[in-house]
């Protein structure tokens, strides 16, 4: 079955990390993931506390869109890049988590679109052979370029599969993001049972807004239905910006799911 998990940076911000797992626990979570892949204490805080209330952490993000220094899309970024991979990747091992988000970066200006396509491909290459003998898979994200995220390079679906296709390596896939997708192409189900081998992980968020799942146009239960019975048994992230106050939120979200994931 589908494993929903929390994005704990979002949820019970008034409380330590510690406590935040605990308090999505409660909620009736047994998964988060984190945007802080390179900060390898609180990935051990977020292990610990998890390992005392039955939640695991399955996933990280090892660089940030905006951050230029890393973007695998820069040919001259690529030995930082697989450094950071690198470093990562053990912070999130040690946590006892075997995924993490990649993103491409904004695009350069100057250098056109295939140069660009072609470092990212062989950055993906190069640090998905090394997270192989890891036993750590990346994600590959493609996001909204019409809302959130003006100028990232990779903002088709279609050619995200496209890239990890020609990278070629087995724990090399994207995360389909259904709320960045959503406002870029629609078509989101058949999208789905088309590329599902091609889809390491999931996130959500309602669209408009990017809030509670349940007050947006996506059908999220179909969707789910969708995911499930295309085989997929992997985990589907919630990473939406609560206008409820927690736990509230996070307990009608699971309602909300309820029949198509395991909690």
């Amino acid at each position: 079955m589908v494993k929903i998990d929390a994005l704990v940076d979002l949820f019970f911000k008034d409380f330590s990390w510690e406590q935040r797992v605990e308090k999505i626990a409660e909620c009736g979570y047994h998964y988060i993931e984190t945007w802080g892949g390179g900060d390898a204490a609180q990935l051990q805080s977020l292990a610990t506390a998890g390992k005392d209330c039955g939640v695991e952490l399955v996933s990280v993000v090892m660089n940030f869109a905006t951050k230029d220094d890393v973007a695998p899309i820069r040919r001259e970024n690529l030995q930082r890049f697989i450094e950071q991979m690198d470093r990562y990747s053990d912070n999130a091992l040690a946590a006892g988590c075997r995924q993490g988000i990649v993103t491409a970066g904004q695009s350069v200006g100057g250098r056109n679109y295939q140069e660009q396509r072609t470092a990212l491909i062989s950055a993906l290459r190069e640090a998905g052979e090394l997270m192989a003998k890891k036993g750590f898979r990346l994600n590959l994200e493609m996001l909204n370029t019409e809302v959130d995220h003006p100028g990232y390079f990779l903002d088709s679906p279609q050619d995200g599969v496209a890239i990890v296709k020609e990278v070629g390596l087995n724990n090399v896939k994207v995360l389909y993001d259904i709320y960045h997708m959503g406002i870029m192409t629609g078509n989101l189900a058949v999208f789905i049972e088309q590329n599902i081998e091609w889809i390491g992980h999931f996130h959500s968020a309602g669209i408009p807004g990017r809030h509670e799942l349940f007050n947006g146009e996506t059908n999220y239960p179909f969707l789910l239905e969708k995911i499930e019975k295309a085989g997929y048994q992997g985990c589907f992230g919630l990473e939406y910006m609560p206008l409820l106050p927690c736990p509230e939120t996070l307990v009608k979200t699971l309602e909300y799911l309820s029949g198509n994931c395991k909690k």
